[in-house]
């Protein structure tokens, strides 16, 4: 009797298989990021971050951040012909229409994202060879994602400094709702296509 209850109810939660692989990988890569990268301050330097606290990543993630105020530079003053800020030390210093600095520091760099999506593909059990365009293509749209996010909170925070905080946190769900988004391609398109290998 036991055993045909449990049975009924792995049926009835075999739909949903997916959607608790997502939130228990979702969780578990979050604190395995969270525990690995720890960031510490030197007297009067800049943050240094590590890996293990062994590891020593803080050029890694600078190149990271220098190429992404490069990118949100090249958008603004070249696209769409943004003005009234300077750049330095990946700090944009909004000049008009308020005085505003926003600074962007290695944990903006969509790299956690990255990490979340590509560890949840690879320990997926079905559908390798997908695996081999997917973890590509979707990391590829997970950068430009953010890219897109910095953007829109640069913009906006331009005009409106006051919203930073709530833009800036609002934009973080934003962006893993859109994860979710891709996994739910991955779980109903890809997948079906995918034989179990």
């Amino acid at each position: 009797m036991k055993n045909a209850l449990l049975k009924d109810f792995a049926l009835k939660l075999k739909p949903f298989w997916g959607m608790f692989y997502f939130a228990g990988m979702l969780l578990l890569t979050h604190y395995a990021w969270k525990y690995s990268f720890t960031e510490s301050l030197q007297m009067g330097g800049a943050p240094q971050v590590w890996l293990w606290q062994t590891f020593d990543c803080t050029q890694f993630f600078d190149a990271c951040v220098d190429y992404l105020c490069k990118i949100i530079d090249w958008v603004f003053a070249d696209v769409f012909g943004v003005a009234d800020y300077d750049i330095m030390a990946h700090r944009f210093y909004i000049l008009e229409p308020a005085r505003f600095v926003i600074g962007i520091v290695w944990s903006c760099t969509g790299l956690k994202q990255l990490f979340i999506f590509t560890v949840m593909l690879l320990f997926y059990p079905y559908g390798h060879k997908q695996k081999c365009w997917a973890i590509p293509a979707f990391g590829v749209v997970i950068l430009l994602l953010n890219i897109v996010r910095l953007l829109v909170l640069f913009y906006h925070v331009k005009h409106v400094p006051s919203d930073f905080d709530l833009w800036h946190e609002g934009s973080k769900y934003v962006f893993y709702a859109i994860m979710f988004g891709m996994w739910v391609f991955w779980e109903d398109i890809v997948r079906k296509y995918a034989t179990r290998n």
